[in-house]
């Protein structure tokens, strides 16, 4: 290549000056003969690896993509100098495995959904209950099966747990029982064997503490709303025989949830919990009174004459019947046993005539719906409420917060209408709903 290059540069040269041919060829020749004798000059070929390496990025071992989990979103609520209550919350039923789905269930979405709205109400605390069925054709029988649909699963317990605790609440166990007779009430049951009812009943409380244990539970109740065998002194030592298997499985609170104040007061084994707990249902106005004022509801709650028609008179009925006004009722449970309160289980149905009837619709089926008659209810309940001493009363829990939309009465769920319809005790995406968040709030 060299060699071209001088001749080429040559050959103009000297054509440029006008040489003659014989001349131009012995400079050509000459030339050529003074060039040095090319050396052998090593040639790089590129291979395929330096190709690559030179072009191509080198390739590293990348993980496949994955989707990344969605962090729960953790509940927020008020300092306690703002918010009412220490402990704030709902209550959550569970009637039979379908309504805790699993996570390839359809359902599943509106179940996370349901345990995030809660993170957005003011509040800290929930309860969950679920029963365990008789076995027996006997609505009084002492035979339990926990292994039937009535009964969470012990991995949709562990589940539900972690789903709650995982959102920051405080989690409370309220375990029963129920037999399909129509006319059973966990309240009016009375075994036909009292102590094989004990020893049935309290392996089946060991066995679900020990589950409560291990999944973090922070208190279990040891009764619940079973109102005819908790004040009977001659089952005194039963309860504690009952209670202690408990505390041998399960470190967290010992409570337990009466059917009404009255029935806290006098249980035998108020000495053993740590925080009583009571359920409040109680006829606030006279029959024919469907639209009671917020006025009369709180009237209601302190209202200690026993004249005609008064909140005492409309309540004697059975061996419970209150005889002083429900806040003193209330505070007797506290005086009596020296442990702190809580509302455990309360609710105020939408439908006209709710106060006039323990808020139960039955009866007053027909009668149509009204938010007013919730909303006043909750409203007058926080005004009555805020003269409770916060030294021993340390909250309450609302019921029912579904596991699932309960604003669709028509959907999958649409046979329980008469608790989640515009006439139930739900108060989700009612008016209720966001009264119960600004007073949780401390507004």
């Amino acid at each position: 290549m060299n060699k071209i290059i001088t001749l080429l540069i040559v050959l103009l040269t000297i054509t440029a000056c006008g040489t003659s041919d014989d001349e131009v060829h012995s400079i050509v020749e000459q030339t050529l003969q003074n060039q040095p004798t090319p050396t052998a000059t090593p040639v790089l070929i590129p291979t395929a690896t330096s190709i690559k390496s030179i072009y191509l990025p080198v390739p590293t071992a990348t993980p496949r993509a994955t989707a990344t989990p969605i962090p729960a979103p953790i509940t927020s609520f008020p300092s306690l100098d703002v918010r009412p209550f220490q402990n704030q919350g709902v209550g959550i039923q569970f009637w039979g495995q379908p309504w805790m789905p699993s996570v390839d269930d359809p359902m599943r979405a509106e179940f996370i959904e349901s345990l995030d709205l809660l993170t957005e109400m003011n509040i800290n605390y929930v309860s969950i209950h679920y029963n365990v069925k008789i076995n027996d054709s006997s609505p009084n029988g002492v035979v339990f099966d926990r292994n039937t649909d009535v009964t969470l699963t012990d991995a949709q317990f562990y589940d539900l747990v972690a789903r709650l605790k995982e959102r920051g609440f405080i989690v409370n166990l309220k375990i029963g029982f129920w037999h399909p007779d129509p006319e059973f009430r966990i309240g009016k049951y009375t075994p036909n064997d009292v102590d094989l009812w004990f020893t049935n009943w309290g392996k089946e409380l060991v066995y679900f503490a020990t589950l409560s244990e291990q999944a973090g539970v922070d208190a279990f109740d040891v009764a619940y709303e079973m109102a005819n065998l908790t004040t009977d002194q001659k089952y005194t030592a039963q309860w504690n025989t009952l209670i202690d298997g408990v505390e041998a499985v399960y470190n967290g609170q010992i409570t337990a949830n009466f059917l009404n104040p009255v029935e806290a007061q006098q249980a035998v084994f108020l000495n053993r919990l740590d925080t009583v707990m009571t359920s409040i249902f109680y006829k606030h106005v006279a029959t024919g009174n469907n639209n009671p004022t917020v006025d009369e509801l709180i009237e209601s709650w302190t209202d200690t004459s026993t004249d005609l028609d008064s909140v005492i008179d409309l309540n004697r009925w059975g061996i419970w019947g209150i005889d002083d006004s429900i806040m003193n009722e209330i505070e007797a449970i506290h005086t009596i046993s020296g442990k702190p309160v809580m509302i455990g289980d309360m609710a105020f149905i939408s439908l006209d005539g709710a106060a006039s009837n323990w808020n139960s619709n039955s009866g007053i089926e027909t009668n149509p719906a009204s938010n007013d008659d919730q909303t006043d209810q909750y409203e007058a309940f926080f005004q009555a409420a805020s003269q409770l001493d916060r030294s021993w009363f340390k909250g309450v829990l609302f019921m029912t917060w579904f596991p699932f939309d309960s604003t669709n009465s028509t959907g999958p769920y649409a046979d329980w209408s008469y608790e989640i319809g515009p006439q139930g005790r739900t108060f989700r995406g009612k008016p209720a709903e966001q009264l119960i968040i600004d007073k949780f709030a401390g507004r």
